[in-house]
């Protein structure tokens, strides 16, 4: 329900941000490695790009 609280009312030019930022939780939450990339994802300080993580990712069997 906070996702849609959040994204029904966004302007159209904010809800693309808060779309990856959704994303991005989920994604951790179904990564056992997740923790430790939960705090600089959130915060915009994570040191990875995303291909780097999709390939992490799909190395661990969690993503196609």
């Amino acid at each position: 329900m906070e996702f849609y609280r959040e994204l029904l009312p966004a302007a159209p030019e904010a809800a693309e941000g808060l779309l990856r930022r959704w994303w991005y939780e989920a994604m951790l939450d179904t990564d056992p490695a997740g923790d430790r990339f939960t705090e600089p994802a959130l915060n915009g300080t994570l040191q990875t790009s995303v291909a780097a993580a999709i390939a992490r990712r799909q190395a661990a069997e969690l993503a196609r």
